[in-house]
């Protein structure tokens, strides 16, 4: 009879036997210790600083190479006791270290004597002896034209000067290049254009009937009437004719004839 009874058990009451069962399986297992983790005692220190380079520089050091082109100024690699900025209750300006000031400004730290140097014997490879015939400057533009394109940059960065402004081109005019007219040219240049020797020639016409000295070629182009002028004809020739772009070439031709 009580075997009887166990063995209905279990049918009868289903709920005690997975009460069990999910409390065997929710019990939270006991914390294992991880592998990976170390103890204070067993983590690696940390790596102290090392000392400045300029601590372990030999008195023969090798400049160039601490300093081989344009870089801001390093107070760990420059062995001068530099400093720069404005005395604080009559005392002495900042040192090297940790000193912005001496970040703003360009410096010439890679043009040494030495280095310069050998800049020049690295350069000997690529030139020729100088035409003894060429003997004046006349004598240069006319067999030697040359053109030298610049650009100004406005940026803002720890120096004042744009690494792309230490960038100028040189280039040779050939004897073809003289035969080029304005639609063998692949984009419309300004300088040297018929639109900008008629700005001239109208301009010094303007300022002749005016009485007085006639200003040089150069001066009339700097003026913000001939620029404006420039930059709208450059927009109509690159970008073609729309309604604003003929508006504002419009109103530069009015302030360049000082009809405004």
């Amino acid at each position: 009879m009580a075997a009887a009874a166990l063995w209905l058990r279990p049918s009868l009451c289903p709920a005690a036997r997975g009460l069990r069962t999910f409390s065997s399986v929710a019990r939270p297992a006991a914390p294992t210790a991880d592998p990976h983790v170390l103890s204070r005692s067993e983590r690696p220190r940390r790596r102290k600083a090392l000392p400045p380079r300029t601590e372990k520089m030999d008195a023969d050091q090798d400049w160039p190479s601490v300093y081989p082109v344009a870089a801001p100024f390093k107070p760990s690699a420059v062995p001068l006791p530099v400093r720069m900025g404005y005395p604080i209750k009559k005392g002495v300006p900042m040192a090297k270290e940790g000193n912005l000031e001496l970040l703003k400004i360009p410096n010439f730290l890679h043009l040494t004597p030495v280095a310069i140097k050998r800049h020049c014997e690295a350069l000997k490879g690529f030139c020729t002896e100088w035409p003894a015939a060429l003997d004046s400057d006349e004598k240069c533009e006319q067999h030697f034209p040359l053109e030298v394109e610049t650009a100004d940059y406005v940026s803002s960065g720890p120096s004042v000067r744009n690494p792309k402004a230490r960038v100028v081109t040189l280039r040779k005019t050939e004897e073809w290049e003289k035969n080029k007219c304005e639609e063998d040219k692949a984009e419309y240049e300004w300088e040297r254009s018929p639109s900008e020797r008629s700005v001239v020639q109208t301009l010094q016409r303007m300022r002749a009937s005016e009485g007085g000295t006639a200003p040089s070629r150069e001066e009339l182009l700097r003026s913000a009437e001939a620029q404006e002028h420039r930059r709208c004809v450059v927009r109509l020739k690159k970008e073609g004719e729309t309604q604003a772009s003929l508006a504002q070439y419009k109103e530069a031709v009015r302030r360049l004839l000082d009809l405004a």
